[in-house]
């Protein structure tokens, strides 16, 4: 009987999904429309914000929704179907974007336009986006180039703008899926055996100050409800909770680790002068092109002198993203504005005496090393390097370490990682909608995951989420299908992982 019920909350399930397509597309496109830079992204009692619009979604469901205060005007939104005991499966989707640049750079100058368009896979790792008569073409990550080499779908239906992929498609989809499941039970009279909970966390891209609120500690929301307190496996995980960190991806293809990172701040000195005398000073900025420039080419000495210590075997070898952010001299503010960029500057006539550039380095995890002593072996890399270039009078520079966030791997490798329960569910049911088994993959940069796995101890797919392109880029876009599909995808693995009460 239990198989019965739970095939008919399934069909359940499938067709209030596919019934609310046009509502949870045209939700997509006002979360778009909404701009929610991390800390900004509003009250659950502002129907304006994206904070308001998810609370509103939410609610509607007929569920318990609440919200979590992180700053004055951000706040986490947390959606539970009840059901007994502590069991639960926590479906996680942050709402702030990063800041949508240049505008001008976008379709019509709009960055948050919410089109509808199309998405034409070109082949060699390019695509072309088609947005009300405009076409654009950009490359692509490998990895999104590997899920449209499996389709027989060429051109796709998408929505257009700043977050689209990173990461209002991936709200949706969990706003879906927890309005199918409740949906479904109700029409059905089921109950699962456990809790879902859809936790929408703000500030994600920049100091992850919602996820902390949420996961991390007895006194964040998970701690005070008692999901944290459970009993635990070998290795200090919780038994009774699962995690998926959803975010812009590949098409529901299940993420098992990303690498950790690292940022540095390069510090430079020099001497002013006249600029009409520049002989008698010393460039800032001259030396910390040249120390940028020297760290670039030697990039695969570095890497190599690092994977003496580090597993590359899950997530790969270390990156190195030279030169991040730099300023210097006279700079006093940049603002960006229609016309582009504007710049406050003083002092253009005088030789720079100071400039701050920023290094941000990706790595995977060390078995034999501590976290500070992996970056700690980081930075000395760095600074031998940096040590060969040559100081004229008056030049010096200083490394500074910023901050670090640490790897993830769900396992060593792909074969032990496809055995774990969490990724076997989530792939399956994944396989299930898409008509073919997605591989597994990881991905090049961190997500909240981080958080509930290393703080929260629960079992998290680092991430899965609907397919697009271009996420902290121009000619962002998420593939509508996907964001429809996914919400079948996560309804079902949660059912799965849950499973019916008696």
């Amino acid at each position: 009987m239990k198989n019965a019920a739970k095939t008919g909350i399934e069909d359940a399930i499938v067709a209030w999904i596919d019934a609310n397509r046009t509502a949870g597309i045209r939700l997509l496109q006002e979360l778009v429309q909404t701009p929610s830079y991390s800390g900004k992204e509003g009250r659950g009692d502002d129907p304006t914000t994206v904070a308001g619009r998810v609370f509103e979604a939410a609610r509607s469901h007929g569920s318990r929704v609440e919200t979590q205060v992180v700053r004055p005007e951000s706040e986490n939104v947390i959606e539970v179907i009840e059901g007994p005991g502590k069991r639960a499966v926590v479906l996680e989707a942050h709402t702030d974007t990063v800041p949508e640049g240049d505008p001008r750079l976008w379709h019509d100058g709009k960055p948050f336009s919410g089109a509808e368009g199309f998405v034409e896979y070109l082949g060699d790792r390019r695509v072309a986006v088609e947005v009300a008569g405009g076409h654009y073409e950009a490359g692509i990550r490998d990895r999104m180039a590997r899920i449209w080499e499996l389709r027989k779908e060429k051109r796709l239906p998408i929505v257009y703008g700043r977050g689209s992929c990173d990461n209002k498609g991936p709200v949706v989809s969990t706003v879906m899926a927890l309005g199918a499941l409740a949906a479904a039970l109700n029409a059905t009279g089921g109950q699962l055996a456990g809790s879902v909970i859809g936790a929408y966390s703000v500030d994600e891209e920049t100091n992850a100050t919602g996820i902390k609120s949420f996961t991390c500690g007895p006194d964040s929301w998970l701690g005070r409800q008692g999901f944290l307190g459970g009993p635990v496996d070998g290795e200090g995980f919780l038994k009774e909770v699962n995690g998926i960190a959803m975010d812009g991806s590949y098409g529901w293809v299940p993420i098992v680790g990303h690498r950790g990172s690292v940022q540095f701040e390069l510090r430079t000195r020099g001497r002013s002068a006249h600029a009409a005398t520049p002989h008698l000073g010393a460039s800032a900025t001259e030396l910390m092109a040249i120390l940028l420039l020297h760290l670039r080419k030697s990039e695969e000495r570095m890497r190599g002198q690092l994977l003496a210590w580090l597993e590359q075997s899950l997530l790969g070898p270390p990156t190195f993203a030279i030169g991040t952010t730099i300023v210097g001299g006279g700079i006093q503010a940049v603002a960006m504005t229609e016309e582009g960029p504007r710049v406050e500057r003083t002092g253009v006539n005088a030789v720079p005496n100071w400039c701050q550039a920023t290094i941000d380095i990706r790595f995977p995890p060390s078995y034999e090393l501590s976290l500070a002593d992996t970056v700690d072996s980081i930075k000395r890399v760095i600074e031998a390097a940096l040590q060969e270039v040559p100081l004229a009078d008056g030049w010096s520079w200083e490394l500074i370490t910023l901050g670090y966030d640490p790897p993830v791997a769900l396992a060593r490798n792909f074969d032990e990682a496809a055995r774990l329960p969490l990724v076997k569910v989530a792939r399956n049911r994944a396989a299930q909608i898409l008509g073919f088994e997605p591989h597994l993959e990881t991905a090049p940069g961190g997500t909240d995951a981080t958080f509930m796995i290393h703080e929260g101890r629960i079992p998290t797919l680092v991430e899965f989420g609907p397919a697009g392109a271009l996420s902290h880029d121009n000619h962002e876009y998420v593939e509508v299908d996907s964001v429809i599909d996914g919400a079948k995808i996560l309804a079902l693995t949660t059912l799965d992982l849950l499973g019916l009460a008696d």
